[in-house]
């Protein structure tokens, strides 16, 4: 079995199916762990980036000030 190309819509299909596989129907608990696993990986994503960001308007602003 060949691997799809990342990026491509069909590495995406397998893999949230991969994810969608862990689904039980006699462990919910299983699921309600992947929806909040899943919501604070946005949460630690944003978070992440957005301290990227204040980073970067530092260094820009150390910047301005160094040079202007």
């Amino acid at each position: 079995m060949e691997t799809p190309e990342y990026g491509t819509v069909e590495f995406y299909t397998e893999q949230f199916a991969d994810i969608l596989a862990d689904i039980q129907y006699d462990r919910p608990d299983i699921t309600d762990n992947m929806v909040e696993g899943f919501r604070l990986a946005i949460v630690d994503w944003k978070l992440y980036y957005e301290e990227q960001v204040n980073a970067m308007a530092h260094t820009e602003k150390k910047f301005n000030e160094t040079f202007n």
